[in-house]
């Protein structure tokens, strides 16, 4: 259990920004607040910048509708199962908290019709109907239904991971490309999908590009030297649209140790990687059930003042050697070689930098920039998602120790981080951590 309390203080979030809707309170360019979907989030189909918010996963794309009804009132959510990695329905508070999900092996499909997360493959998208209830929810829910837990307003996201067609969002559904809601007797119009845009139009397509040139935040972070782990089983406390169906590990890493007196070049990341369904590469997601750890696992680095994801380094992207899985994460200018890279089984992703004309939102929409410190601290996310219950060094089982278990528990699933400098990692490799 991560508290929204401690959250904050690690994320360095102020209380203010974590309530309300935020940046998901406007519509995208062309759609408007009486159409399903009105608010998209991905990385690569954002321009503005404006819609990198909450730590979103990077490989992940996000569709967004604050929806009301009274207690007693249903919207009849119709889809189409998606060809990628994992999606899910999630309901949360206008806190950010999750009150109410459904995940896709969940969900029966219609009549005649296929789950591809349960059996079969992802060539065969069956369709499905899933109700939102705004009610309590009871102890034993309904097949195919989501309860708004009382609340009358809620935030309803549905998320897509990992599309196995990368240059389909959605994965690939047309019938209909996004879930069609239901409300009063009458279907909402959808607001299309947004395209992906080229890199050069986007704020975060150059943050790898270049070097950090920006300031020291007026408030000091709780980072440290090694970084301090923390384990957060996902709960109706957790903040930021947790999904329901992750767990996440969690640091804090700072420019202060680039500088003297300690003068590292990056931080280094070592642990050994769960199996998954190569879905990039044909496998079934629902392998994950049988004969996987995890269906998915992602590490991504993240900037805390804005919550917005810089890069992430996916499962099928990894470079594993013997098994274990080494990200390194600094500037292009420290970055390590090609050569050096590939002997340590090791994968670069920037800490993230602005040009001087940059400029990024944080959760309520407020412009920042190099001259509010952004990318000075970063954070870094480990998440896995729907882990195999007979799995029992995984973060959804450890957690539920008592957190003095937690490392011992994982084993060498346990993620070793630090700073290293760049020639010692050439030498070294992650045995670079603590010199």
């Amino acid at each position: 259990m991560l508290p929204a309390a401690l959250t904050a203080a690690l994320f360095c979030v102020p209380a203010l920004a974590q309530s309300g809707w935020g940046t998901w309170a406007t519509p995208d360019a062309g759609c408007t607040e009486a159409q399903a979907w009105y608010g998209q989030q991905n990385i690569r189909s954002e321009p503005t910048g404006m819609r990198n918010v909450a730590y979103p996963e990077g490989n992940a794309t996000y569709w967004a509708s604050v929806v009301q009804g009274e207690i007693g009132n249903t919207i009849t959510i119709k889809g189409q199962f998606p060809a990628a990695r994992y999606m899910g329905l999630q309901v949360y508070d206008i806190e950010h908290n999750v009150r109410g999900a459904i995940g896709d092996q969940q969900i029966n499909p219609d009549a005649g019709s296929n789950n591809p997360f349960r059996a079969g493959s992802t060539a065969q998208l069956g369709t499905y109907t899933v109700k939102l209830v705004f009610g309590a929810t009871p102890a034993t829910p309904a097949p195919n239904t989501i309860y708004s837990d009382g609340l009358t307003e809620l935030g309803l996201l549905y998320r897509v991971y990992y599309s196995d067609n990368p240059k389909s969002l959605n994965g690939s559904t047309s019938s209909p490309a996004l879930p069609k809601l239901k409300r009063n007797g009458s279907t909402l119009s959808n607001c299309a999908p947004r395209p992906i845009v080229a890199k050069t139009e986007t704020v975060n397509g150059h943050i790898d590009q270049y070097n950090f040139i920006g300031t020291t935040p007026a408030q000091p972070r709780p980072a440290s030297n090694p970084p301090g782990v923390l384990l957060a089983v996902t709960n109706p406390l957790t903040p930021f649209y947790p999904s329901a169906d992750n767990n996440y590990m969690l640091t804090v890493i700072s420019r202060q140790y680039f500088a003297a007196p300690y003068d590292y070049d990056m931080v280094v990341m070592r642990m050994r990687a769960p199996s998954f369904p190569n879905t990039q590469a044909g496998d079934a997601p629902w392998l994950a059930t049988t004969e996987r750890q995890v269906r998915f696992w992602s590490v991504c680095e993240n900037e805390p003042l804005t919550t917005g994801v810089a890069r992430c380094l996916a499962d099928a992207q990894a470079k594993p050697l013997d098994g274990f899985v080494t990200v390194v994460f600094s500037d292009p200018a420290r970055k390590p070689d090609g050569s050096t890279l590939k002997a340590w089984g090791a994968s670069w992703l920037p800490f993230g930098a602005l040009l001087d004309t940059d400029v990024v939102y944080d959760l309520s929409g407020a412009p920042l920039s190099n001259a509010d410190g952004v990318y000075y601290y970063g954070s870094i996310l480990y998440r896995q998602t729907l882990a195999n219950p007979s799995w029992s060094q995984s973060m959804a089982t450890v957690g539920q120790l008592p957190r003095s278990q937690w490392k011992a528990a994982m084993g060498d699933y346990w993620p070793t981080i630090g700073y290293c400098r760049k020639s010692d990692f050439k030498k070294l490799g992650a045995s670079c951590i603590g010199l």
